[in-house]
């Protein structure tokens, strides 16, 4: 594929095949991913896999119960919580492979002031997002889908926990992965319009 047909494959999908993903194609989508930019040439980008179903449904069930705690205080109903969790825990273990994408802040820059510190921060998740953009393009080219699940940045700490990684170890994002069910299609996607999106010209 050519890079415009890599970009429109790449599509987030939520129903997989349940078939195992290759860990060649993973390594190699980690790989091409680590070589996205970083600040400071930190290369903070790190990766926990998740495959076994047991592992699954428990880091599944230990953000969830996070979750729950939100949604209460957010003011739905039980069954409406029920309902929510529910789909999400159905998700997350019915996945060939959940992938973590995390950030090594002892690659960062100390300092003394909040406002340095939130821009530090803010660099290495822009990191981590450019080779999350990579690790999902090289999967799509392998004919492997993905979806991207925000979870671990409202519960950093239950991940880290549950998956027993370092205290410097910070969870940013969660990549759904695996071959995409040939029961369910993508829904059709417009071509974008690159002056929709520019603020203008200087």
């Amino acid at each position: 594929m050519n890079l415009e047909e890599v970009v429109a494959a790449r599509r987030s999908i939520r129903a997989f095949d349940p078939r195992p993903v290759p860990r060649a194609d993973v390594e190699r989508a980690v790989a091409l991913a680590v070589q996205a930019p970083a600040p400071h040439h930190s290369a903070p980008w790190r990766f926990a896999l998740v495959e076994t179903h047991d592992e699954k449904t428990r880091l599944s069930a230990s953000m969830g119960a996070r979750w729950r705690d939100d949604l209460g205080r957010d003011g739905f109903s039980r069954d409406e919580i029920d309902t929510i969790t529910g789909r999400s825990h159905r998700l997350l273990t019915s996945t060939p492979l959940l992938t973590i994408a995390c950030a090594d802040m002892t690659r960062a820059h100390t300092y003394t002031d909040e406002n340095r510190r939130l821009a530090e921060w803010t660099l290495f998740a822009h990191s981590i997002g450019a080779a999350l953009q990579t690790y999902m393009l090289a999967l799509a080219e392998r004919g492997i889908a993905s979806c991207w699940i925000s979870a671990p940045v409202f519960c950093r700490d239950i991940v880290r926990e549950t998956l027993s990684l370092d205290a410097h170890i910070e969870p940013q994002a969660l990549v759904l992965v695996g071959y995409p069910s040939p029961e369910k299609e993508p829904r059709p996607r417009a071509a974008a319009d690159a002056r929709d999106y520019i603020l203008g010209s200087w």
